[in-house]
């Protein structure tokens, strides 16, 4: 098999991974509206770059032999550019997994502040008064319009006024 036929095979993780990715950002750009935290979104987006850099220079390196063999480059020379690409797409890398975890653990954290009531949802109307108020009348009102007093019944053995 030729070198290119290996590359080709050792890039379907690395394809898979882009795969993967790709749908990591668009669930999370879709989960902002929910919440989901931006550092998600661009723990993927560094995800996909450093993916595709890989597979990239996967290719690229693949040219290996005819720099040694044109002998423009030494052996140290050729092992200095593979750190020198290495090291930024192995901090990439790691800096996506760093931005995954912080957002999840932001995620976890409760996001309201001291003092404030969480919001319980949709609300059932009438709902009981508090212990010490009368309860709310039937029916709704827009705020600062009550309702009309419901009548009075008068006792049985009374004739009306």
């Amino acid at each position: 098999m030729s070198p290119f036929t290996f590359a080709s095979i050792e890039a379907i993780p690395r394809v898979l991974q882009l795969v993967v990715g790709l749908l990591g950002v668009i669930f999370s750009v879709k989960g902002r509206s929910r919440g989901v935290s931006g550092l998600m979104v661009g723990a993927f987006v560094v995800m996909l770059v450093t993916t595709a850099a890989g597979i990239a220079w996967q290719f690229v390196s693949l040219n290996v032999p005819s720099w040694s063999a044109s002998e423009q480059l030494t052996a140290d020379e050729i092992r200095l550019i593979f750190m020198g690409v290495g090291v930024p797409l192995d901090a990439a890398a790691l800096l996506s997994w760093l931005l995954v975890a912080i957002a999840v653990v932001k995620s976890g954290r409760s996001t309201r502040q001291p003092g404030i009531a969480p919001n319980p949802g949709p609300v059932n109307y009438p709902m009981a008064a508090q212990p010490g108020f009368q309860n709310p009348q039937p029916g709704y009102t827009q705020p600062g319009h009550p309702l009309p007093n419901p009548p009075t019944q008068q006792a049985p053995n009374q004739a009306p006024h």
